[in-house]
């Protein structure tokens, strides 16, 4: 019995096989037959979390920051109810997660006994936030469901995967049958014809390249720096798509949705060719975005003409429909004429720029984070007042320098996935952007940090409100009502960890801390004492 291989060993196995490296979790009675394998798996690191739904969040950041699967544990029923907003998130982000839950013994499933934990249909919650959902009920499935689930989650359009594994089956012997490898198939998808597309970036004036997440998490940031020089294009993004082509490059006009120089600039164009983005109505429609003809290439046609019609629809393998058209596409006319244009547009938008800085206090933080911040570095940004403002004015020199919750817009999400991508990256510069409201959603990952030595500084905009709410409810109704917080003292909340907190009220007490911050290589925590009133969308 002693040498007996269970079935949790058998997980953990094709865990380590599919390069996975890190896991996020907590033990409970439902889950610790894989604890007692993970025990005696030293090649695995643990992260031991004390929330599920910052869990999930640090295997999102974790992903996003590697390329690779996150990968979180959870308990049964409530345990893994829990993960739900982060995965809401993670899903709006195409980012790969596999979340391991667990259920009650699979004899007593579907009994209604009232067993611990006992949620009926417990996999139905997941099943409008993930990308697919595998539930095991018997010894014979757990190696083909473990491997076909880590294969949905980062084939095609990567997304969280559920898979659910009754306790009692983790001290299972694993048989012969349930040794058998899940081969994983290849499927080559025909490319779409590229012809007519090819004929309208022919013709056009003015073209215009959009790009977003799911170009990002392809991968395809040369393609789309190529796809720009070829078409003489400038580059608009989401904010999840943030550095694809480097801010400071000639082809990058910056966000999408902003207004003046680069809303002119869209009512110019002849001709959009919108990448990897789904173009939803919270990437920019709602804010006024209007495109031309449209060129759409997406990995399926889920949200083909959902709010903008297109012309020509090239969906398939992302990867590959982009690199054929850049194969296909040939010189181009007008192009050098183009050149100019852009160039010309560059002058104003950063005129524009400036004298937005001249009147709006924001921009004066983001330039100090920006400063300190090596060009390559990754700030993580909450939804908060600071973080709007960032979308628009915190310039992204390397593919997810920005990296934000805006697949969902949940809010507590930054400090948990600055821990995952500084987990990820532990050599590179992190810092994690906060407000206060967002920050008591996870202040108790504090713990996490120190117990597992992650280092970084970590900006909690203390505003004591839901800034954003009072915005809205002032701008709608004229009176604020409910947002104002009471809060605890973060530096000596800080302090209780163990963790060295300071406090600031200006861009140079912010560039000192920040400095001092990021060469300590320990984690800090800076309390930034400001009133950020408004985000930028009304206006900029």
């Amino acid at each position: 019995m002693k040498n007996m291989k269970t079935i949790a060993d058998q997980i953990l196995e094709i865990l380590e096989e599919s390069g996975v490296e890190v896991l996020f979790g907590i033990p409970s009675i439902h889950n610790i037959g894989l604890y007692e394998a993970l025990r005696k798996t030293p090649g695995m690191k643990h992260i031991l979390c004390r929330h599920e739904s910052t869990a999930t969040h640090m295997a999102d950041g974790y992903a996003r920051e590697s390329g690779k699967i996150g990968v979180v544990i959870t308990s049964t029923g409530p345990g893994a109810g829990y993960t739900v907003p982060a995965l809401q998130e993670a899903f709006g982000s195409s980012v790969p997660l596999l979340v391991i839950a667990t259920n009650i013994p699979s004899s007593k499933i579907g009994k209604g006994s009232g067993a611990l934990h006992e949620l009926e249909n417990q996999e139905e919650i997941f099943r409008n936030i993930t990308k697919a959902i595998y539930v095991v009920r018997s010894v014979s499935d757990v190696a083909c469901q473990t491997r076909k689930a880590i294969e949905a989650a980062q084939t095609g359009r990567p997304g969280p995967v559920y898979l659910e594994i009754p306790t009692d089956l983790f001290n299972r012997e694993v048989g012969p049958t349930n040794q058998a490898r899940h081969e994983i198939t290849s499927r080559s998808v025909p490319l779409p014809d590229l012809r007519q597309a090819i004929a309208l970036l022919q013709e056009a004036e003015n073209p215009l390249i959009l790009t977003g997440p799911a170009a990002l998490r392809a991968g395809l940031s040369k393609e789309i720096i190529t796809l720009a020089e070829t078409l003489a294009a400038p580059v608009l993004f989401s904010p999840g798509a943030r550095g694809m082509v480097p801010d400071d490059q000639p082809f990058a006009l910056g966000n999408g949705a902003r207004r003046g120089v680069i809303r002119e600039t869209v009512a110019s164009a002849d001709l959009a060719l919108a990448v990897g983005t789904r173009l939803r109505e919270v990437d920019g429609k709602r804010r006024g975005l209007w495109l031309p003809r449209l060129i759409h290439m997406e990995w399926d046609n889920q949200w083909i003409g959902k709010n903008f019609q297109a012309e020509i629809a090239l969906t398939g393998d992302l990867v590959q429909v982009v690199r054929a058209l850049i194969k296909r596409i040939g010189p181009l006319p007008r192009a050098e004429k183009r050149r100019g244009r852009i160039g010309e547009i560059i002058i104003r938008r950063d005129r524009e720029a400036d004298r937005i800085a001249g009147v709006q206090p924001e921009l004066a933080y983001l330039h100090v984070i920006r400063s300190v911040m090596p060009r390559e570095s990754t700030l993580v940004v909450d939804n908060t007042q600071l973080g709007y403002w960032s979308e628009y004015f915190y310039p992204s020199y390397v593919p997810g320098g920005w990296m934000g919750a805006k697949g969902s817009a949940i809010i507590g999400f930054a400090f948990a996935a600055a821990m995952g991508a500084k987990i990820a990256a532990p050599d590179k510069p992190v810092v994690s952007l906060i407000g206060d409201g967002g920050f008591l959603y996870s202040t108790q990952e504090l713990a996490t940090c120190v117990r597992h030595g992650i280092g970084f500084p970590l900006i909690v905009v203390n505003s004591r409100s839901y800034g954003i709410i009072g915005y809205l409810q002032k701008k709608f109704y004229r009176q604020e009502h409910e947002t104002r917080l009471k809060n605890p003292d973060f530096v000596r909340l800080a302090e209780a960890y163990g963790i060295k907190g300071c406090r600031v009220t200006s861009p140079a007490e912010l560039e000192e801390a920040l400095e001092e911050a990021l060469s300590s290589g320990e984690m800090r925590l800076i309390e930034l004492m400001e009133q950020f009133p408004e985000p930028p969308f009304d206006k900029y």
